[in-house]
């Protein structure tokens, strides 16, 4: 499992039970600055090929690693491993196109298992397939 969401999960689990039982005025995060959010956006998509772990953006934040999912999560709509894929699908259109490689190769240079993997994420996020997406961009 992929070390940013696999954490993010856990971290969203051991949240949920702790604030099992509290009234909803007591669940406060904080939240996070914009400088902090910069920063923390900057390092992921600069290392969106790798992995990236939670504990290494709440070194960043200077948070927990569950309070800065979930101020992440606030500030940007979308958790940090969604974050990350998003800026590695990013990269995967760069590449598209601007090189000649194969989907496969790019698969593998962006750090997905294979083409299929990437073809999920990519549809996930763009909405259309990778070949789909590439003969929209051609037509532009």
């Amino acid at each position: 499992m992929h070390d940013l969401y696999g954490e993010g999960l856990l971290n969203a689990l051991f949240a949920g039970l702790f604030d099992i039982g509290r009234p909803d005025g007591q669940r406060r995060r904080a939240p996070l600055s914009r400088r902090k959010l910069r920063l923390v956006t900057d390092y992921i998509d600069a290392h969106c090929l790798g992995k990236i772990r939670l504990a290494d953006l709440a070194g960043l934040t200077g948070l927990s690693e569950t309070a800065t999912s979930h101020a992440f999560k606030a500030a940007t709509g979308v958790p940090p491993h969604r974050w990350q894929m998003q800026a590695r699908v990013r990269k995967i259109q760069a590449m598209m196109a601007h090189e000649q490689a194969s989907l496969g190769d790019i698969a593998e240079a962006t750090g997905f298992f294979d083409q299929a993997h990437l073809t999920r994420v990519f549809k996930s996020i763009v909405g259309l397939t990778p070949g789909a997406w590439m003969a929209a961009h051609r037509r532009q």
